[in-house]
């Protein structure tokens, strides 16, 4: 008799769905975004090409990891696995920290402008909510 217990034989809630569907869109956005911007495709304030000069090799790995978290949360939360919230969590975290210390000693704020900082709380409270749902998703005995 075949398990129908197991996350391959449960249906996936429509919202794990688009929370999947929406971070790998992201994660594909974000790296064609950099790939342009780095390319001199995209034309850059002289605040955001400072900004951009003033990062390192390990924000740049800070930034690949935070991003392989989310997507690795996203991933799991497809296969309805436990350990979504714990990637979610973790790379939630991680955006908020390194937010703080860029906009602290980087001048993160001033190359993002007036409408970044909105696009950049918007972004901060959809992760929030993202992580709400799947915590709820543990609770009710969805991700095993």
């Amino acid at each position: 008799m075949e398990d129908t217990s197991s996350p391959q034989h449960r249906k996936r809630p429509k919202l794990v769905w688009v929370i999947f569907l929406w971070y790998v869109f992201s994660f594909l956005y974000t790296g064609l975004s950099f790939a342009l911007v780095y390319s001199g495709a995209v034309p850059l304030t002289s605040e955001q090409a400072a900004y951009l000069h003033s990062l390192s090799v390990f924000d740049h790995a800070v930034t690949g990891v935070s991003a392989l978290l989310n997507l690795s949360g996203a991933i799991a939360l497809f296969l309805l696995r436990k350990e979504a919230l714990y990637l979610f969590g973790t790379g939630f975290v991680v955006i908020i920290v390194t937010t703080l210390l860029h906009a602290i000693f980087k001048g993160f704020l001033s190359a993002l402008g007036g409408p970044g900082v909105w696009g950049m709380l918007i972004g901060l409270g959809i992760v929030a909510a993202v992580c709400w749902y799947t915590s709820r998703l543990k609770v009710r005995g969805v991700l095993v």
